[in-house]
């Protein structure tokens, strides 16, 4: 799996995607908890890199206006 803070900002949400999509078809095909567990333990970390992402952008965004 991809370290999502390798990742440029543009290619986090298709990457997000195609996790979901890869544990939604590991959940229908009966794929093990543990299988499930990882992906889901992925998904998250993408979800934090891209919340991280905007934080910095929106304070980025404020410290400009504020000089």
């Amino acid at each position: 799996m991809q370290d999502p803070k390798v990742l440029d900002t543009p290619e986090l949400e298709p990457a997000l995607a195609n996790l979901r999509k890869a544990r939604d078809a590991s959940a229908d095909e009966g794929a093990d908890d543990r299988d499930v567990a990882d992906l889901d333990r992925a998904i998250a970390a993408f979800e934090i890199e891209i919340r991280r992402r905007h934080q910095e952008r929106g304070s980025a965004d404020v410290s400009t206006v504020m000089t």
